[in-house]
């Protein structure tokens, strides 16, 4: 599982490129992954920062609005947004997410999807030299 928390997160990092999410990079360059292991399972983890976590569950309607600053600097930074105006679309745009609300996309799956294949057939081999091998050990202990 430890090679494929880094796989993921590029993962990730090339869907948000490829669907147009990445505007500074910031939000990409935040990602991270953590193995963790419980008693009956193993998993990744991925997170990132505010902005990643908005993307990825959305902002549930009649909430508090995101900073108007912080739309302004993303209209400023993705580059289609020119004039004079663009203060009070970032305030607007902010006022209507804020009442709204926006829908989020699960990210990590859709990017998940595309290493799938490889990391089922790793966790199966693993899997099946596990029951291999408790299988060993409990018939060893019980010939007679």
């Amino acid at each position: 599982m430890e090679k494929y928390g880094p796989k993921i997160k590029e993962a990730i990092k090339q869907y948000m490129e490829e669907q147009d999410k990445n505007v500074t990079g910031q939000t990409a360059a935040s990602i991270y992954s953590n193995v963790f292991e419980t008693v009956d399972s193993i998993g990744i983890a991925i997170a990132g920062n505010t902005s990643f976590a908005v993307m990825h569950t959305g902002r549930k309607p009649n909430s508090k609005a995101p900073r108007y600053q912080t739309i302004k600097k993303w209209m400023d930074n993705k580059g289609s947004f020119k004039g004079s105006k663009t203060l009070k679309s970032a305030y607007a745009i902010a006022r209507s997410i804020g009442r709204r609300g926006i829908k989020g996309k699960n990210i990590s799956y859709e990017a998940s999807l595309r290493i799938m294949n490889a990391l089922l057939r790793d966790s199966s081999a693993a899997y099946i030299k596990d029951i291999e091998s408790h299988f060993k050990k409990s018939t060893s202990k019980n010939v007679n």
